[in-house]
């Protein structure tokens, strides 16, 4: 039999050969194994067995193509439609768990409000304009957070829990609801899916209140961030008193975020082992004025005050809003976790169902007592002055200043006991006379008004006492005289900068 001079396969095995190829270009790999058989079953004995170095490689190949497809076993392909629902069908386990709770409707709209003045306006994070929402059904209370990643705020209050659940729903269009409508009973369900294309379940919620039902696209609740948790409890004192300490102090605090660390109160918490007290310290400062104030309560008998002094600077924003929302009858109690050698980032405060969790400012509080301990052994000059009467003759003075007129210039007379202020500006002055005792002052000094009227505002007693060594001497203000009623005794220092 000829053989091919280049590949050494006979000349009928080349057609054949070629023909396969050709029907294996045209055709599917299962219908070439087909045509591979059927064209080959022609051919003789002789042709059919070859021997091994006559053998062609692509007829090799198109043999064991043929053989591996041909053992295959068949394989049902599935149908568009189950592709398409296994597309848009989830994992029941990917859904989160809707929630069904009623409530009252006054009552959820409260916490809603008080919540939503920590939600951040212009937040790059959609979730954190959300408030999160939790059911549990075990213990039939209603879980409320907002977080806007420096501190947050968490309520529960009872409900008739139907199913447990989460989910995050916007504040704003939820306050903004829940103020409209009528006080009675509140049906709030939850539902979620997964929209085709996405992996992030989509949540809604319905309100439901007599004739009214709305409902809201929401978030799902993994998403919401958790607050930290401080669980070591620092001490419990009054509401009361920590209400009098903030209102006498956080006026002084910094507005410039350059100066970050003074835009917080500074506590200092001790114990007075002698007394048999815990003490409350809050140190204020702008770099212009100082304000001290000391709160006392009965000793809780707390493990860290017995053993050290407990430092921490909170934002005065935060402090703020805890002043707002504490009632004077409440108990609040402050966790903290930190050590003087590894101090906490976060401080928590919780009275009745509130609990108010916050990021503490970082860096080392100006020790502000050095500022006036030089000068307390020379306060040889002293005044003592009815306060209410000092301060409307401030506020009256104060209708003639400006942003370059804020000057208030003291003059005391020793021989009628009074003491006289003024003011002048380019377009208009005046002059306050208020009586006064006197001590020394034989000098007049300079003081910015805005301080003398802010020190007098914070200031609860009857009459206010001004110490001072020479006129360009910081001024010490302190309390004199008889608490206003129903206001805590304190201990006050104001230290205030004079103007040369």
């Amino acid at each position: 039999m000829a053989k091919s001079r280049l590949t050494g396969t006979p000349p009928q095995e080349e057609n054949l050969e070629r023909t396969v190829k050709k029907k294996r270009s045209t055709a599917t790999a299962h219908n070439s194994a087909k045509t591979v058989k059927k064209s080959v079953k022609p051919t003789t004995e002789t042709d059919s067995v070859c021997e091994p170095l006559t053998i062609s490689p692509q007829k090799v190949e198109a043999s064991q193509t043929c053989t591996n497809l041909a053992a295959l076993p068949a394989v049902d392909a599935p149908s568009l439609e189950t592709l398409s629902n296994e597309a848009i069908l989830p994992s029941p386990s990917t859904l989160p768990s809707a929630i069904e709770v009623a409530c009252n409707s006054r009552e959820f709209n409260d916490y809603i409000q008080a919540l939503k003045g920590i939600i951040p306006s212009n937040s790059s994070h959609p979730i954190l304009s959300n408030i999160l929402i939790e059911a549990d059904a075990e213990t039939q209370h209603l879980h409320l957070t907002a977080y806007n990643l420096e501190f947050g705020m968490q309520v529960s209050f009872g409900a008739n829990v139907n199913q447990s659940g989460k989910l995050t729903l916007p504040a704003p269009i939820l306050a903004d609801i829940l103020g409209k409508f009528p006080n009675g009973s509140l049906t709030l369900k939850s539902s979620s899916e997964i929209i085709k294309g996405s992996h992030v379940p989509s949540v809604s919620a319905t309100l439901s209140a007599s004739r009214s039902k709305h409902a809201i696209r929401g978030l799902a609740a993994d998403e919401f961030p958790a607050i930290p948790s401080v669980q070591q409890k620092l001490v419990t004192l009054p509401a009361s008193v920590l209400i009098s300490v903030l209102k006498a102090s956080l006026f002084a605090v910094s507005s410039e975020e350059n100066k970050r660390i003074l835009t917080g109160g500074n506590f200092q918490l001790s114990h007075d082992a002698d007394r048999g007290l815990d003490q409350l310290r809050v140190w204020t400062t702008d770099g212009h004025r100082v304000a001290m104030v000391l709160g006392l309560n009965e000793s809780s008998n707390s493990y860290l005050l017995s053993r050290q002094i407990v430092n921490f600077t909170v934002p005065a924003k935060v402090l703020r809003l805890l002043e707002r929302s504490l009632n004077s009858a409440d108990k609040v109690t402050i966790y903290y976790e930190g050590l003087p050698e590894q101090p906490s980032n976060f401080v928590a405060f919780e009275w009745n169902n509130w609990r108010l969790t916050t990021k503490l400012l970082e860096g080392q509080y100006p020790i502000c007592d050095q500022i006036i301990a030089p000068y307390r052994p020379e306060f040889s000059h002293q005044v003592v002055v009815e306060r209410l009467s000092f301060l409307k003759a401030l506020e009256r003075l104060a209708s003639h200043s400006d942003k370059s007129h804020l000057t208030a210039i003291l003059e005391f007379d020793l021989d009628a006991q009074q003491v006289r202020a003024s003011l002048n500006n380019t377009l208009s002055s005046g002059t306050e006379t208020v009586d006064a005792k006197l001590w020394g002052c034989e000098f007049r000094l300079k003081c910015d008004i805005r301080y003398l009227i802010d020190t007098a505002k914070a200031i609860s007693s009857s009459d206010l006492r001004v110490l001072m060594a020479t006129p360009t001497a910081p001024l010490l203000i302190a309390p004199f005289g008889t608490p206003a009623s129903g206001t805590e005794a304190l201990d006050c220092e104001y230290i205030v900068a004079p103007q040369e």
